[in-house]
């Protein structure tokens, strides 16, 4: 202050413009006085006529010209001053800034994270970042990259190094040596950890081999294992005789010419529970019937119908299984089948819908997905041929869906005695119409059927009543419990903020 104070006092102009705040000739701080006034002229008539002045008007009008001149640029010189005393005050606060930011990470919490605390949020940060794995080398290099620090947490917490992903630009003959000792490096650096390996080999690679061999030398500590090989690369992996006793997710491709090789492979998992498999129209044979029974999540990709069929009594009443773009078989009459899953999920050509619909009976099925083309009626008919009782329902209401008997259906789904233990409801509408008679018929709905629903969700509502959904939480008082919306779903805070006092969290996804 005693700085600014002294800037401000050297740069004082003597105006004779006194300023009222202070009563002096004060230029810095204090308003123009209220009494100032331009100076009088002595001739005003002559400044709207072109009449000539008399030698003694034009002496006087020279002279006041001159004082005010000076006037003029006595108040440009002050200007100036004033404005250099801005400017090394405008400099001097950016400095100040410049120090406050430099300092403030020094005292920040982050800092003082400790280091195994650290380490583990870095390794929530790849896994959540796994997706696709081809980025993690880049993700991992952002955080070595940050400080010394961050550097020297990142190499010394093998979970950061756990996940090992070969694309296929990583076979290129000249990143053999270099490509040899990263690997060798990233499994040293994230022993004895588990591991997730994601191989996408390219046909016939010749560094297949080498990097297999190497990758094999740590076969027990794989855990998760991305696999998109050429057949002819599989067999490598499957007669390698190697031990992967807690490799419990596997992703890869079937066709027809590993089926052989699978079974022989499959047999070496044992602790196998979480299974993608993408046939590409390929038949499943029967030789992998064994491995059903041990899944608890399996996602079936591009598989004929008929092999659903056959695989589905086999799972557990654990399981929770995934069936997608599935293809129907032409010479297949399928008689009634009986699966115990409690999870399924279905997204596939309506004709295969339709089918596994009015030929499956679930009794133990507590969590029904179902997306793509369907019925109504169909899924009505499943639930009465299983009698089960779901606690959780996700529909994705197709835009092509007949809308004139939308609400009426929805409602009749909803009355079903099957429906009165759901306490999950997402409904995912990609139609405006729909959406509007979707919030014509929801504080119906909440009234008089799903009785103990908790949760209410939706992702691609176009058209949202926010007052009806005040009606629905005031109908559902001490029920329900939360409200899930897609984050492009608009929504008043005010309407929030209602619900919240209504004890209905709105959550944001």
């Amino acid at each position: 202050m005693q700085c600014v104070f002294l800037v401000l006092m050297c740069t004082r102009y003597h105006s004779p413009y006194i300023r009222e705040n202070c009563g002096t000739a004060c230029s810095t701080h204090c308003p123009p006085s209220k009494d100032f006034q331009l100076p009088a002229s002595p001739c005003p008539e002559l400044l709207i006529t072109n009449s000539v002045p008399s030698d003694f008007q034009a002496n006087e009008i020279r002279q006041l010209i001159l004082d005010t001149d000076a006037e003029l640029s006595a108040l440009g010189d002050e200007i100036t001053r004033v404005q250099c005393a801005l400017d090394r005050l405008e400099l001097r606060r950016a400095g100040l800034r410049d120090f406050v930011k430099s300092h403030r990470p020094v005292v920040s919490v982050v800092r003082r994270i400790p280091r195994d605390i650290l380490g583990e949020i870095f390794s929530h940060y790849l896994d959540a970042s796994a997706y696709p794995p081809s980025r993690l080398p880049t993700r991992l290099l952002h955080l070595v990259g940050v400080c010394d620090r961050w550097r020297t947490i990142s190499l010394a917490s093998p979970l950061l190094w756990r996940h090992v992903h070969l694309g296929a630009d990583a076979w290129k003959l000249s990143d053999v040596s270099g490509k040899m000792q990263q690997i060798s490096l990233q499994l040293q650096r994230s022993a004895p950890v588990a591991l997730s390996i994601g191989l996408a080999v390219m046909a016939g690679s010749r560094l297949l081999n080498s990097i297999l061999d190497l990758l094999l030398t740590e076969s027990r500590r794989w855990q998760n294992l991305f696999l998109r090989m050429h057949p002819s690369d599989f067999k490598l992996l499957a007669t390698s005789g190697a031990e992967f006793p807690i490799l419990e997710k596997l992703d890869m491709e079937f066709r027809e010419s590993v089926a052989g090789h699978a079974a022989l492979f499959f047999r070496s998992l044992p602790a196998l529970v979480d299974l993608t498999l993408t046939a590409h129209r390929t038949s499943i044979p029967d030789g992998l019937d064994f491995i059903w029974a041990q899944l608890r999540t399996c996602t079936l990709i591009g598989c004929w119908m008929d092999d659903i069929l056959r695989i589905l009594p086999l799972f557990s009443a654990v399981a929770r299984v995934c069936v997608t773009d599935c293809f129907p078989c032409a010479d297949v009459h399928p008689t009634s089948v009986h699966t115990v899953v409690s999870d399924l999920s279905l997204w596939c050509y309506q004709e295969v819908t339709d089918t596994l619909l009015d030929t499956l009976t679930a009794p133990c099925l507590k969590r029904l997905v179902i997306e793509g083309d369907y019925s109504f009626p169909g899924i009505i008919r499943f639930l009465n041929q299983s009698a089960c009782a779901l606690t959780h329902l996700t529909m994705g209401i197709p835009a092509g869906l007949y809308s004139d008997r939308f609400t009426d259906e929805l409602l009749t789904l909803l009355r079903s005695p099957h429906a009165r233990d759901i306490v999950d409801l997402q409904v995912d509408l990609n139609s405006q119409g729909y959406s509007e008679q979707f919030m014509d018929v929801l504080p119906v709905a909440m009234r008089d059927v799903v009785p103990k629903l908790r949760v209410l969700a939706s992702e691609y509502i176009a058209w949202l009543d926010q007052a009806k959904l005040l009606e629905i939480c005031e109908n559902r008082r001490s029920i329900l419990q939360s409200l899930w919306l897609s984050r492009h779903i608009s929504i008043s805070q005010d309407t929030v903020q209602a619900l919240k006092l209504g004890a209905v969290e709105v959550v944001r996804f």
